[in-house]
């Protein structure tokens, strides 16, 4: 099965709450961490979406509001 891949950017400071939020929502997602460089003021995180739960993991990140920022 293909997944749709999202690359979304949360501030350092908001990172473990949205790592908890992802994981607490079993199975719509995984996620991975990009490499980020020291002192950077954000984390990158990589989606690996399945295609049942693209609108679900999208009405996620939109109630995440401005700790997310979708990355093209």
């Amino acid at each position: 099965m293909l997944s749709v891949r999202k690359v979304i950017r949360v501030r350092k400071e908001d990172s473990a709450f949205v790592y908890f939020i992802l994981e607490a929502q079993e199975g719509i997602t995984a996620y991975s961490t990009l490499p980020s460089a020291p002192g950077d003021a954000y984390r990158d995180l990589e989606l690996q979406i399945p295609p049942d739960f693209v609108a679900e993991t999208e009405d996620l990140l939109k109630s995440l509001g401005e700790m997310v920022l979708i990355l093209p």
